[in-house]
């Protein structure tokens, strides 16, 4: 007979204060590993999906960067390459670093960095090259693998933008030294925001763990030690992303459906450009639907038909500015025409719904709609 008290369970210094009932809610939902250990769960997910050996769990994209720009002692006096086009203006993030955003133009078809045009801007200075897969569509990974070879610059690829496309048979999140992710809306998602820092070097997701807040990370040896940030996910987003999760191939799949729609509708009108997907571009999973409208448009015309939209009850947005010319920047020295292509695009540009809780008679609609606001402020140029 054993006559040994038990032991008492671990009193920790805090947790979740969950029912039993609940507990058992989210094991049958999640397994115990996803409902006990949810943010180390989906970052094994995420890996295991996009091919990366180590996956770090942050708030936002802009954090992301900043978190590997600091991590890397890349701040003041250093210099960070970059587009100025892209929706979630990750880029921020190397401002907020204290590095100087160096703004590189885009190629005007595939909207995605010109590897020529960055290769030029590189210097003594350059410390990283951010390069987006934009509106989804991958960049020209084989160029910039190039460039790297030559100069001794990080390679970052911004995919915040892009999930699941696919560039010579290897999946966005896969290029680079690091690689940073986004999930929420318009990606498939069940209303979850957070972003992704992965890469395959060990020695980089220590330092990346050690900036963000994992002080059980043994960082590398460095002559100064690191102040974390404290900027980590929750464990009840962790639990929503793991949900979200089992989702992605269905609403992958509306997605498809709803841009079969878009494109069917929209074909027989002269006046857009149409998506333009490269050569060595296997798959793009659009991030929005993106409208690029003709010459004889102007940003005036463009805004007129983007409110005729949103009166009509259709949620549509103006491309965001070319990120060098938004205020902060124009500040400090930043002028209109550094980035030609990229400021032209942004300024012409309708960003249309598309999700998974659309139907494809739904993106007909709003595809007439369209067409009837865009003849009333003068359509039917060529378009470049």
């Amino acid at each position: 007979m054993n006559t040994e008290k038990p032991k008492d369970a671990p009193v920790t210094f805090n947790r979740e204060q969950w029912s039993r009932e609940e507990e058992e809610q989210w094991i049958t939902l999640l397994g115990k590993e996803g409902f006990e250990c949810p943010v180390e769960t989906l970052e094994a997910r995420l890996g295991f999906v996009f091919g990366r050996a180590r996956v770090l769990l942050v708030p936002s994209p802009s954090i992301a960067l900043y978190i590997v720009l600091s991590a890397l002692g890349i701040s003041d006096g250093a210099e960070v390459i970059s587009s100025p086009f892209s929706w979630f203006g990750a880029a921020r993030g190397i401002a907020w670093s204290g590095a100087r955003l160096v703004v590189s133009d885009i190629d005007s078809w595939s909207f995605t960095l010109d590897p020529d045009k960055v290769a030029k801007r590189i210097n003594e200075k350059t410390r990283a090259v951010v390069v987006g897969n934009t509106l989804g569509h991958p960049a020209d990974w084989t160029r910039f693998e190039e460039i790297k070879k030559d100069h001794p610059v990080i390679l970052i690829e911004d995919s915040t933008e892009a999930l699941f496309s696919e560039y010579q048979g290897k999946r966005t999140g896969s290029f680079g030294d690091v690689s940073i992710l986004a999930f929420g809306s318009p990606h498939p998602n069940l209303g979850e925001s957070y972003a992704a820092i992965l890469t395959d070097r060990e020695e980089l997701d220590t330092l990346f763990r050690a900036m963000r807040n994992d002080h059980r990370a043994t960082p590398l040896s460095l002559p100064d030690p690191l102040l974390c940030l404290d900027l980590g996910v929750s464990p009840a987003l962790a639990r929503t992303g793991l949900q979200s999760l089992g989702r992605l191939a269905g609403a992958l799949k509306k997605r498809a459906l709803i841009l079969e729609a878009y494109q069917d509708a929209m074909r027989s009108f002269e006046g857009v450009k149409d998506l333009y997907q490269s050569p060595d571009v296997e798959y793009v999973n659009w991030f929005s639907y993106m409208v690029h409208l003709g010459t004889r448009f102007s940003v005036l015309s463009r805004n007129a038909i983007v409110e005729d939209l949103r009166q009509s009850g259709i949620d549509a947005m103006a491309f965001p500015k070319a990120l060098h010319l938004d205020p902060w920047f124009l500040a400090r020295g930043y002028s209109k025409g550094m980035a030609p292509i990229a400021e032209k695009l942004s300024d012409r540009a309708i960003a249309l719904p598309f999700h998974p809780g659309m139907t494809q008679e739904e993106a007909g609609q709003i595809i007439e709609r369209f067409k009837e606001a865009a003849i009333n402020v003068g359509a039917g140029a060529a378009i470049y």
